[in-house]
């Protein structure tokens, strides 16, 4: 079995207070099973003042950050339905490509500030919705492998594909067009629980997402975040609102049984590098209490039972 990092995604529990921020990001530090975080791109990594900030405020241990672009890739969408890395509109994937220059050039900011690439990986994903052409999107990774990246490698996140007469969250490429597109380029892919299970309706979906990767060699990354047939306050029914897992939110369908189940697959696949929790937290919630959230879907992946203990090195 591989001994993957743990990393968290931080930013969908940070408190909105500037200077509780650093202190959340300082108890995380302290925590031995936390490598790293998963953060938002555009955020405080794409502008120049807060850049330093967030350099400032992740651990210096934390070599294994990974970046995501999902944020502004829906941003994005939201205003260009053409926009996307996949999209079949020459304009629209050309400006996909240049937002991913504008993170590229942000990371390797931020490297410089570190003095080391604590930057491990770059999450990217195969929009435009209901459009997304595969070609397009090999075009696209290819074109990204040119660029020096400083080290950080580039994965696919896979997102909810169109379902026929399912509105979509997302609506990406399927999974095995994005296996397809990784086994071409020879990039890797992240599986996101809550995303593959709002996908198919279904809280089996994402062991099952987890196994098709695995079987093709590209699983990279798995991601557990909650989904439900339920509306929350963290969203509408089947929305990708982050859920905490159940009990912590009741209409989580993510569980300790289901975490444990993905993680075990996940763990018997080479290509393995990370398992993370990002989930969202009311605000009420005190500091230690959202770092509570995260330790117990990390726990509830029993990864001392398959051999896997304290910090990944």
């Amino acid at each position: 079995m591989t001994s993957p990092h743990y990393i968290v995604g931080a930013y969908a529990s940070l408190p909105a207070d500037r200077d509780e921020q650093s202190l959340y990001y300082a108890l995380l530090g302290e925590q031995v099973w936390i490598d790293g975080a998963e953060l938002p791109y555009p955020g405080d990594l794409a502008d120049p003042a807060t850049r330093g900030v967030l350099a400032r405020n992740i651990p210096e241990h934390w070599k294994h950050n990974t970046v995501t672009l999902i944020p502004g890739t829906m941003q994005r969408v939201g205003a260009d339905a053409d926009f996307g890395l996949a999209s079949p509109d020459p304009d629209g994937r050309r400006a996909a490509l240049a937002f991913a220059r504008h993170a590229h050039d942000a990371i390797a900011d931020f490297v410089d500030s570190r003095g080391s690439n604590d930057m491990a990986y770059l999450e990217i994903h195969s929009a435009p919705t209901s459009r997304a052409d595969a070609a397009a999107m090999r075009q696209s990774v290819e074109e990204l492998l040119t660029w020096d990246w400083c080290g950080t490698a580039l994965v696919i996140e896979h997102c909810d594909a169109c379902v026929k007469g399912q509105p979509p969250e997302k609506g990406f490429l399927s999974l095995d067009e994005e296996i397809d597109v990784c086994d071409s380029t020879g990039i890797g892919l992240t599986i996101n629980w809550g995303r593959s299970c709002l996908e198919a309706r279904d809280p089996a979906a994402p062991e099952a997402h987890v196994r098709k990767a695995a079987a093709a060699g590209v699983l990279t990354g798995l991601m557990f975040s909650g989904a439900s047939g339920q509306a929350t306050e963290f969203g509408g029914v089947w929305a990708d609102g982050h859920l905490p897992m159940w009990p912590d939110e009741p209409a989580s369908l993510m569980n300790a049984e289901r975490i444990a189940s993905c993680v075990q697959c996940a763990l018997e696949c080479p290509t393995l590098a990370y398992l993370g929790a990002k989930v969202c937290v009311p605000a009420s919630d005190s500091l230690p209490a959202r770092v509570d959230r995260l330790a117990r879907i990390r726990e509830a992946s029993d990864l001392e039972r398959f051999g896997v203990t304290g910090r990944a090195v």
